[in-house]
């Protein structure tokens, strides 16, 4: 123990949310669906595909294959991603994290820092999420 026992609490609750965290991470798994719920994508919270289940007749869906393996892939990103920053909150959302984080961002790039720093609103979450996907359709997905 240190002379600063509350500086010892407060690292050992930050060690312990962080383990949380990172067990809460390693068991997220992101599900998105496309033709109808045919086309099943599943990925990690890092947005590795783990699992992709197709229809039985997929020559049906002809040219339309990969784009709808990619549209039900990309739905599986987006669960995942929110699921992860869910999963994060509890370390985000730490005054002693958000310091440090803050910290380190004006360190290597105060280029990078939000003049009213302060965590992203569920609504911006999802309008910069769409905002990705949009360009992401019309630029495509495999360039």
């Amino acid at each position: 123990m240190s002379e600063y026992p509350d500086l010892d609490a407060s690292i050992a609750d930050i060690q312990n949310k962080a383990a949380r965290v990172k067990a809460d991470l390693a068991a997220i798994r992101g599900t998105g669906t496309a033709a109808n719920g045919t086309i099943t994508a599943v990925v990690d919270s890092a947005g590795h595909l783990r699992a992709l289940t197709l229809p039985a007749n997929t020559t049906r869906l002809g040219n339309q294959l990969s784009r709808l393996i990619l549209e039900a892939t990309a739905a599986a990103e987006k669960d995942a991603r929110h699921k992860s920053t869910q999963a994060m909150r509890p370390l985000t959302s730490d005054h002693r994290v958000e310091n440090g984080l803050r910290t380190i961002r004006e360190t290597f790039d105060p280029r990078q820092t939000r003049q009213h720093d302060r965590p992203m609103t569920e609504e911006e979450i999802q309008a910069a999420d769409d905002a990705y996907f949009e360009r992401m359709n019309r630029g495509g997905w495999t360039q």
